[in-house]
């Protein structure tokens, strides 16, 4: 068994300046600046030859490059509890179509459907315990912050397992796949 998920790596800057908006959040366990990236699609636990299936497969996707920032602050939440801290994007279309491109060549070799619908945003902390009046506050405080735009060249498909001494998940780059520049 392989652990797999598609993203969009970000540029060394772009992880820096967002990886400024870490602090001043109670209870916050904030994203390592080096494993900040955008979640295209989350596969799951996937058998060996399902995962090389679906390298083949995404190896065959065409796709045009595009521009990309970030801005607007926003949070997830489960029964009025703020539990995750993101970044949203400034340009939605394009990774909308690319998402459910992957997606579909996901379960069209096997692997499960993502319970969670597709929301283009960069994870930046998870909050535990942290209240809904410091979310605002937070979010507030940081309301005119936003990226450069770049230019996506690719996009990647990652392995994830948990650390050897438990706190988290590792990240492994298993392929890049080009976008067709515009």
């Amino acid at each position: 068994m392989i652990r797999l998920f598609v993203g969009l790596e970000l540029p060394e800057d772009i992880r820096e300046h967002i990886a400024s908006l870490r602090g001043g959040l109670p209870s916050a366990y904030w994203v390592d600046k080096d494993k900040l990236h955008l979640n295209l699609c989350f596969i799951g636990n996937v058998q060996e030859d399902v995962g090389e299936n679906i390298h083949d497969k995404l190896c065959q996707l065409r796709f045009p490059s595009f521009n990309l920032g970030f801005k607007e602050l926003g949070y997830f939440e489960t029964s009025g509890l703020p539990h995750h801290l993101w970044l949203g994007v400034d340009y939605y279309q394009a990774l909308d179509d690319l998402s459910a491109k992957i997606t579909n060549i996901a379960h069209e070799c096997g692997a499960p459907k993502d319970r969670f619908k597709f929301h283009a945003h960069v994870n930046l902390a998870s909050l535990r315990g942290t209240s809904i009046v410091d979310v605002m506050q937070f979010i507030s405080a940081n309301n005119l912050f936003k990226t450069r735009q770049f230019q996506v060249y690719y996009f990647t498909l990652f392995s994830s397992f948990a650390r050897e001494h438990g706190n988290g998940k590792n990240y492994r780059v298993e392929a890049r796949y080009p976008f067709v520049l515009t």
